[in-house]
């Protein structure tokens, strides 16, 4: 088993897969590496449903990732009409893969970090493979930098320097380049709003899986103070079953010599009357 098949795991198989995986690590030498293995975190819901994603639906999940490039192509050419065209998309492509993760089945917090995740992947190239590798742990891991989600924002290019001759441009044009840059000006303050308040769910739910994380590590570590305690009790009641054991055996021995003792005196006793 490799790490990456770790993650391939049903989620409550991957703690006892990681101690395996980090025994082997140590018996083969690799002492570094069974630490690098120890402290890998076990996915989060959301993450481990993506993981599969990546996995079970890879012509989807690529689908999402090309779209995103798409997107940072449109709106480094300042395409109003395209640009609208792709955000539509990739929400119906995330409603899609959160369809085929568990759909109405999960819960309205699964749901929102799926949503998120999904929408960070397409941010950057980085966040995208990360998505494609399947090992996320939490929506941390797609946080590459913070960006328009789905986004990556080209400076602006200086206009060329306009002629002494040049004709101005016809009103058609004029009224479709100041709609243009209208409707790309309404998508950027609605992706930051959309920004705001992922990153305020986000917030929250990482603290969430913070304290989530301190009560597993806390549960692991009374799990193994536990097996201690009974290992320890385990020897004790050997060590107890032994000694009554011992004990039992010089009771027989001292009752033994008592009856002997106890004929010699009679046999005495006896001999004294005669």
């Amino acid at each position: 088993m490799s790490v990456d098949d770790l993650y391939g795991l049903p989620r409550e198989e991957f703690i006892p897969a990681r101690r395996e995986l980090a025994r082997q690590a140590r018996d083969a030498g690799d002492k570094e590496g069974a630490a690098a293995i120890e402290k890998l975190a076990k996915p989060t819901t959301a993450a481990w449903l993506v993981n599969q994603l990546a996995r079970e639906h890879p012509d989807e999940v690529e689908s999402l990732i090309s779209l995103g490039d798409e997107l940072r192509e449109a709106t480094g050419n300042a395409s109003g009409s395209e640009l609208r065209a792709l955000t539509r998309q990739r929400t119906e492509l995330i409603g899609k893969l959160v369809g085929l993760a568990g759909g109405t089945k999960l819960t309205d917090a699964i749901t929102r970090e799926l949503e998120d995740m999904f929408t960070a992947a397409v941010a950057t190239p980085e966040a995208a493979d990360v998505l494609r590798a399947g090992r996320i742990t939490t929506a941390r891991d797609l946080a590459i930098a913070p960006t328009w989600p789905g986004l990556t924002l080209s400076p602006p290019t200086k206009p060329a320097a306009k002629k002494p001759a040049e004709k101005p441009k016809p009103r058609a044009k004029a009224d479709d380049e100041r709609a243009r840059k209208a409707a790309a000006r309404q998508a950027l303050a609605e992706a930051k709003a959309q920004v705001k308040a992922a990153e305020a769910e986000r917030a929250a739910a990482d603290k969430a899986i913070r304290k989530a994380e301190d009560a597993v590590t806390a549960a692991e570590k009374r799990v193994r103070d536990l097996n201690t305690e009974l290992d320890a009790a385990e020897v004790a009641e050997l060590e107890a079953r032994r000694t009554l054991q011992l004990a039992r055996r010089d009771a027989k021995e001292a009752e033994r010599a008592a009856g002997l003792a106890w004929r010699k005196m009679q046999q005495v006793e006896e001999s004294s009357a005669d």
